[in-house]
């Protein structure tokens, strides 16, 4: 799976300018949040980190002035974390004025000639917050008459990139189905989970695939935010037969966020009209949502309906053995040598999401290579270059008692009443160690105060608990003989709880 966009090299810049700006733009995409860092960093916004001063040179004056109105405190805070206080981050176009207006008018003169059939690969219609038009992979009519190859999407991932683990083994098969375009292929695929747990990267996968195989198809891959804006804009402009015909002539149907339809009836009635054409002419629908079906506020019954007549999966976070992978292909690919013992440091640090580990990686590339390392990297120096990472991303916010209790209460599958009470269920005493162990790890309670947390009198058993569970993490023991790995369970709730302390912070 790629990772955050690498700065691009210029004339003049030096190994240690491109490290410098690789690891600057990993660390804004942590402060201003991955999908708004991949809307405006991502697609020709260029980063170069020098001693007195940062560049940004967007693709066009549109991206440049949305950059400056919406991040420029961000960039400024960035900037000042990794030269100093008052350096100046500059934001530019990386072309000229003309030649970008020029650029942009063409972009919008081939929009509005989005459904002609003339207009091969013609573009989707941008929405209101995006940097600019996001082409359809595979959108020509002709190709039905088989007049035009369908062009392969190239810059779409591969399923054969993707890392197979139990947390996603189902959706991937599912996926591959769809992708080869298999009989026994559900005729609407509803992908579901977290986010960064690598749903686009399936939906896009099964796309790529399919074009591939079967390259006189048509495919069409956009997002609800898209779908929307060219909803609107086709009653807008009285071209809805248009609209439909570019939406419904297809032998696959892709759309990402489908949750972004939450609270729109208008386009959920025109998006329920499109599964029914698509359905009844035999083609396929690939969906992707932070969320389960049953679980969109504000979400149309009927919709819900037909998605749940299809097939609905579960992406869940990736097992501690799918983020060691992981790990060890995203450092292959940057040349990095991690030992066995850092690449289990890292996946342990990183388990909510694929991102954190792609993150994870490109700043530690980064400033190994900034720091002039040769040879192996080893957990020591994993926990010396990305201490200040973990610290940041367990301690935001500060840790309750209260909802490290709640958080392993959940994980465990154990009542409050039995982690307080004196019950000796295996389960139970796991559970008990786990918030000796966390609270002492995560706040600066004392074991006295831990122990009148958990309905204790004296704070010797939970001492002697947070010990044992040390011991089980150290031993890679599970719960019971069949049970979820200590060490695994303990990362998780790492995440769990931060996530929950965020919450209640914001």
């Amino acid at each position: 799976m790629p990772s955050i966009s690498a700065v691009k090299p210029t004339a003049g810049t030096t190994r240690e300018q491109r490290a410098a700006g690789e690891a600057f733009r990993t660390r804004l995409s942590e402060v201003i949040g991955a999908h708004r860092f991949g809307l405006w960093f991502e697609h020709g916004t260029a980063v170069s980190v020098h001693a007195d001063r940062v560049d940004v040179r967007a693709a066009n004056p549109y991206v440049r002035d949305w950059i400056v109105k919406n991040f420029r405190a961000q960039l400024d805070a960035v900037t000042a974390e990794f030269i100093g206080a008052g350096v100046e981050c500059i934001v530019s176009v990386a072309e000229s004025e003309s030649a970008a207006a020029a650029s942009a008018s063409q972009s919008v003169a081939r929009s509005t000639r989005a459904g002609a059939p003339e207009d091969a690969g013609a573009a989707i219609q941008a929405p209101a917050d995006s940097p600019a038009s996001f082409a359809s992979a595979t959108d020509d009519p002709r190709r039905r008459a088989g007049n035009s190859r369908n062009p392969r999407p190239l810059s779409f991932r591969r399923l054969e990139d993707f890392v197979v683990g139990e947390s996603n083994r189902l959706a991937f098969a599912a996926s591959q189905q769809v992708g080869d375009g298999s009989r026994e292929a559900p005729s609407i695929l509803f992908i579901h989970g977290e986010c960064g747990v690598g749903k686009t990267h399936l939906i896009q996968g099964l796309c790529r695939r399919r074009a591939e195989r079967a390259p006189r198809q048509v495919i069409k891959y956009v997002t609800a935010e898209q779908f929307t804006n060219e909803y609107i804009a086709a009653v807008r402009d009285s071209s809805l037969d248009e609209f439909r015909k570019r939406l419904r002539r297809v032998d696959l149907l892709a759309i990402d966020d489908v949750h972004f339809f939450a609270n729109k009836t208008a386009t959920q009635a025109e998006f329920l009209h499109t599964i029914d054409a698509i359905d009844l002419s035999g083609a396929r629908i690939a969906l992707v949502s932070d969320e389960h079906p049953r679980h969109i506020r504000r979400f149309s019954q009927s919709l819900v309906s037909r998605f749940l007549s299809g097939m609905v999966v579960k992406v869940d976070r990736p097992d501690r053995g799918t983020r060691v992978e992981l790990v060890r292909r995203l450092a292959n690919e940057r040349g990095l040598q991690l030992t066995t013992a850092a690449e289990e440091a890292v996946a342990g640090r990183c388990t909510g999401s694929i991102r954190e580990i792609e993150g994870a990686i490109t700043r530690l590339g980064a400033l190994v290579e900034l720091d002039g390392l040769r040879g192996q990297v080893g957990p020591g120096t994993v926990e010396r270059l990305l201490g200040d990472d973990h610290s940041k991303s367990v301690g935001a916010a500060p840790v309750r008692l209260g909802t490290i209790v709640e958080s392993v209460c959940e994980r465990m599958r154990v009542t409050r009443e039995d982690l307080l009470g004196s019950g000796r269920h295996a389960r139970t005493v796991v559970a008990r160690g786990m918030v000796a162990h966390l609270s002492r790890e995560l706040t600066t309670h004392s074991y006295p105060e831990i122990a009148r947390a958990l309905g204790r009198d004296t704070h010797s058993a939970v001492h002697t608990a947070a010990k044992r569970l040390k011991l089980m993490i150290e031993g890679d023991l599970r719960v019971g003989n069949d049970g979820e790995p200590v060490r695994e369970l303990v990362d998780q709730l790492r995440h769990d709880i931060a996530r929950a302390s965020r919450s209640r912070s914001g």
